[in-house]
């Protein structure tokens, strides 16, 4: 089992990851992007997001530039379905407060985590480093998501609290 702790700051979305204490990766995530990064271990990979209510994320493997997968999302159950190949994954929230999630594969939790703003404790039952660092991507682009939300309802708001 590969255990791997994440920080990253209160307003960034570059997350560091950790294992023993020593640096093993990153992933950028620009917030008006539609393209993030990531580095673990010996796999980087890049995520290309298109659409904007039906959104769906290749998953491109940077040494060889092709597309070894594709995630599809639904917002309205924050559950994500990763696709490689013939492999099928699903991500989904654990808890109400979306402080735990989990990468599963059938009935199989192959990543499970627990997170905070800042900071978050992954452990993974498998050795394939693209669904970890597909799982963490989709934690951010979740986060990313509920912070663009809560943007479009408190500026008319607030803009209107103004006039």
């Amino acid at each position: 089992m590969m255990k791997i702790n994440w920080k990253k700051g209160i307003f960034s979305n570059n997350y560091t990851f950790y294992s023993e204490g020593k640096e093993i990766g990153n992933l950028e995530d620009k917030v008006f992007s539609s393209t993030s990064s990531g580095l673990l271990l010996d796999e980087k990979l890049k995520f290309i997001t298109k659409g904007f209510f039906n959104p769906t994320t290749n998953i491109i493997d940077s040494k060889t530039n092709k597309v070894i997968g594709n995630i599809a999302y639904n917002s309205l159950q924050s559950k994500a379905v990763a696709t490689f190949n013939t492999e099928t994954l699903v991500w989904k929230y654990e808890n109400f407060w979306n402080s735990k999630w989990s990468f599963n594969q059938r009935q199989n939790k192959l990543i499970t985590a627990s997170v905070s703003t800042t900071e978050g404790r992954v452990e993974c039952e498998t050795d394939k480093t693209v669904y970890l660092l597909t799982a963490l991507f989709i934690n951010s682009y979740y986060k990313r998501m509920s912070i663009a939300i809560l943007i479009a309802i408190f500026i008319p708001i607030w803009m209107a609290s103004i006039n």
